[in-house]
């Protein structure tokens, strides 16, 4: 998945294929595979809300939550890869999260406003650390990933 796009009209179908083929390629290779995709994206810095909780909040579906909650019950997710498309303020992501040894993979998938997300930003990079952080709309927190790379998803300009 490229970097940037400039075709924004395409931006976010383009994002949801590539996160399609990507499963499609993971189901083939023999991975079990849960597929979050996210009605809403928010960049929550740790000053927001009654916790300390910061990164990209991923609002999920309710039909996701049980196989998410699987997926994630007993695993050991150390890898993950991020992939973006950007559009302005629009920031389009797909995160590859992998359990190499169950061979399990979460994609979460959404979008997120950039221009609120400076904040979350100067915070990541200070503290060197970034989460993706997957919610009911009723608030129900399902589940968290760690990434030591702030910048894997943080455009250097916000």
């Amino acid at each position: 998945m490229p970097d940037t796009t400039n075709d924004a009209s395409n931006a976010w179908a383009r994002t949801l294929e590539s996160a399609t083929e990507m499963a499609e390629q993971l189901r083939a290779d023999g991975w079990e595979v849960v597929t979050v995709r996210a009605g809403h994206v928010a960049p929550e810095d740790p000053e927001h809300g009654d916790t300390d909780r910061f990164g990209f909040v991923y609002l999920a579906q309710g039909e996701v939550a049980d196989d998410f909650r699987a997926a994630i019950a007993d695993g050991e997710f150390d890898g993950y890869e991020a992939f973006s498309r950007r559009d302005g303020s629009d920031l389009f992501v797909l995160t590859r999260m992998t359990d190499a040894d169950r061979r399990t993979a979460v994609l979460l998938v959404g979008s997120v406003n950039l221009a609120h997300a400076g904040d979350l930003a100067a915070a990541a990079r200070e503290r060197g650390e970034m989460y993706s952080h997957v919610v009911l709309l009723d608030g129900t927190h399902l589940g968290a990933f760690r990434h030591d790379d702030p910048d894997a998803f943080l455009p250097e300009d916000v």
